[in-house]
């Protein structure tokens, strides 16, 4: 009658247990006590050699102390034997529902109950002591593990290889009275090991200057993608590690970044699933971040819009020209970058000004630019500066200092030779052929200087605009000539015509004068006495 894990406890679920005994007298009859000694729970004989066998009445639970007492056949009645402690114990408690141990619970959370384990383990209390705890699958029949409650009843059980997909645990006690106990409340278990798909890193913000060439000033990113529903995301920039990031229940997802490094970034991203398994990576997703951006440098004119004079008065480099449109400013920038040219009006260097507009943009190819801008009259302060592609604004250039002067100087005026031999040195009558012509002019003109509508070359006026044209290279023959000149400033701009300055050039000497007398007598006769007077 000795149920279940020991059959010398004395603990059962037998409610009319049988004991046996010893030591009475052939033929007495013996009585079994409860507790108290005088209820009684039953009687037999005792055989030839004294054993006997008692089945008792109903025993309630709990602790129970039995005697017996015999009494011979002569009506003797015996003390109580020494006594025997039974506990009845017919009922058992259901075991409080299994847990999954945390160790067990992969992913990313601990309770959720969704793993890649496939033999997790489960952890309960509420078994009674010493009892026999056993885990089953879903269908409650199925054995997935056994073991013994401790002490307190606490127990442990590492299950056998669960299946994909979704379990629900229950567990029952044995206690050491035999008693199986009902199903404990249930727990739901999902196993999972495959893997999710690769996400997707499909944008970023903000990607500043041309919207979609993934190029931006700004290093602080928000970088957004797709993934399995509620997965945890990884973003990486190349092999390094920036974090993670948790996508929402329709899969979309965003990580900001900390401040990022001017260069180019691949960012590729991975899905880690409820249960702890992680996905492939993503395809790479490049960003360039640039926060910088150069001044441009070399502001020019072009030659061949920086106008001069045909002598040594202009040059294609002193920013002087008469054009006021089509002008052609050249620089050096940033590929791809922005060029905007305006008049620094204010001269501080900054654009926007009242007075300050802008004259023309161009783009940055192979490191250089070229805009075609127009100018008033006077002295204009060209500045650029440059917007690169992804955004940043540079400061402003040095300034390009161009007049623009469209107004022609005066005629000159050609106005004497020198060596102006004979009688007067003002009447351009001269025996000299090789002539130094002087004049007057614009100071700092070129003068072209011509004969008879002819052009015979050219030379400067100096700063207070006297010129001399070297014309003694030439032999002239004797004659009259008629010079005239017109002048060319520095910007290019050619005066009128001057008038003629004729020059006679007479190198022939006249015949020998013969010498008359003429004397006046008084009578109107010359005698021969008056001749040889004279």
């Amino acid at each position: 009658s000795d149920s279940v894990n020991s059959s010398t406890d004395n603990i059962t679920n037998v409610t009319t247990p049988t004991f046996t005994g010893s030591g009475a007298e052939a033929g007495a009859a013996v009585t079994l006590f409860d507790t108290n000694g005088t209820t009684v729970l039953g009687t037999g004989l005792a055989d030839g050699s004294g054993n006997w066998s008692i089945t008792t009445s109903v025993l309630g639970q709990g602790v129970h102390t039995l005697t017996a007492k015999q009494t011979d056949t002569a009506g003797n009645t015996s003390a109580a034997s020494a006594p025997l402690a039974v506990t009845i114990d017919s009922t058992a408690a259901a075991p409080s529902a299994p847990d999954m141990n945390a160790a067990s619970d992969s992913g990313t959370s601990t309770t959720d109950n969704i793993t890649n384990v496939t033999a997790p383990t489960f952890n309960g209390t509420g078994a009674e002591s010493g009892a026999a705890v056993t885990l089953y699958d879903t269908d409650g029949t199925t054995v997935l593990g056994a073991t013994t409650a401790n002490g307190a009843g606490a127990w442990t059980i590492t299950s056998s290889t669960l299946g994909q997909g979704a379990h629900t645990l229950t567990a029952k006690q044995v206690d050491i009275a035999g008693n199986t106990s009902a199903a404990s409340a249930s727990l739901g278990v999902t196993i999972d090991t495959s893997a999710p798909s690769a996400p997707a890193v499909t944008g970023f913000a903000s990607d500043t200057g041309t919207v979609g060439d993934h190029i931006t000033n700004d290093a602080s990113l928000a970088i957004s993608g797709t993934a399995e529903a509620n997965s945890r995301v990884t973003v990486f920039d190349g092999a390094t590690n920036l974090g993670t990031t948790t996508a929402n229940g329709a899969g979309a997802w965003t990580f900001n970044t900390a401040t990022l490094l001017d260069a180019t970034h691949s960012f590729t991203a991975t899905a880690t699933d409820a249960a702890g398994n992680t996905g492939g990576a993503s395809g790479a997703f490049s960003v360039t971040v640039d926060t910088t951006v150069a001044t441009p440098t070399g502001l020019d004119l072009a030659a061949a819009d920086d106008t001069f004079g045909a002598g040594t008065a202009g040059t294609n480099s002193d920013n002087l020209t008469k054009n006021s449109s089509n002008l052609t400013i050249t620089g050096s920038g940033e590929d791809g970058a922005v060029v905007t040219l305006f008049n620094d009006a204010n001269g501080n260097g900054t654009q926007g000004g009242k007075s300050e507009v802008t004259l023309g943009t161009g783009t940055v190819s192979g490191g250089t630019f070229s805009i075609d801008i127009s100018l008033g009259s006077g002295l204009t302060h060209v500045v650029a500066f440059q917007t690169d592609v992804a955004g940043n604004v540079s400061n402003e250039s040095t300034a390009l200092d161009i007049t623009v002067d469209t107004t022609a100087p005066g005629a000159p005026v050609v106005a004497s030779i020198t060596n102006d031999t004979g009688s007067s040195g003002t009447d351009e009558i001269t025996n000299d052929n090789q002539l130094l012509i002087n004049g007057t002019a614009e100071a700092d003109s070129s003068v072209e200087v011509f004969k008879g509508g002819v052009s015979i070359g050219t030379t400067s006026a100096n700063g207070a605009g006297a010129w001399t044209f070297d014309y003694t290279g030439t032999t002239l023959a004797d004659g009259s000539y008629n010079f005239s000149a017109k002048a060319t400033d520095a910007a290019g701009n050619t005066s009128a015509q001057s008038a003629n300055l004729t020059v006679l050039v007479d190198t022939v000497a006249d015949a020998a004068p013969t010498t008359s007398v003429v004397i006046n007598d008084g009578d109107g006769f010359i005698n021969n006495a008056e001749k040889a007077a004279v």
